[in-house]
């Protein structure tokens, strides 16, 4: 799908969304790296904030509003913030390249060095649009897949002279 027609779709269900709960605003928050986003969702009623679980209809094209907002040279936002106020129908987004994502759960934290190694063979970034935490991880996957291919070599090799080949 086209990024402006999926952006539409992305717009039109949250309008659905708030005319549905006839909250005052919606929000969603997402973290992001390779193949894996975390998602908040909440609402506002009344200037209350309330936890909120994104309808499918929703949830669904917006998790490839990610994919399709690949920047050149940038790679994919690692975070960003979609809301709606009713009052106006309009859909807003705030996305940050260069933030850290920190996920929720038992299994959160921080991204690992797999992770960080998928983000980029996914997303390419120049240089200087790769963030310190980023690189470690990304290097730390390099050399730890280094290492994997010595040892398989290194037991190829072994068995080869076992079978006096």
């Amino acid at each position: 799908m086209d990024p402006d027609e999926l952006w539409e779709r992305v717009e039109h269900e949250f309008r659905v969304w708030l005319d549905d709960t006839g909250a005052d605003s919606a929000h969603i928050e997402v973290n992001g790296i390779g193949r894996v986003q975390d998602k908040i969702a909440w609402l506002v009623r009344d200037g209350v904030k309330e936890w909120a679980r994104i309808p499918w209809e929703l949830s669904s094209p917006q998790g490839d509003l990610r994919r399709a907002q690949v920047l050149p040279g940038r790679g994919a936002w690692t975070w960003c913030r979609l809301w709606m106020d009713a009052a106006d129908g309009v859909l807003r987004q705030e996305c940050d390249w260069m933030r850290e994502p920190v996920f929720l759960g038992p299994n959160g934290g921080p991204p690992g060095p797999r992770d960080c190694w998928i983000e980029l063979d996914l997303y390419p970034r120049d240089g200087e649009f790769i963030p310190d935490w980023l690189r470690t991880g990304y290097e730390a996957e390099l050399k730890r897949q280094e290492r994997n291919a010595r040892r398989r070599e290194s037991y190829r090799r072994k068995r080869e002279q076992e079978r006096g080949d």
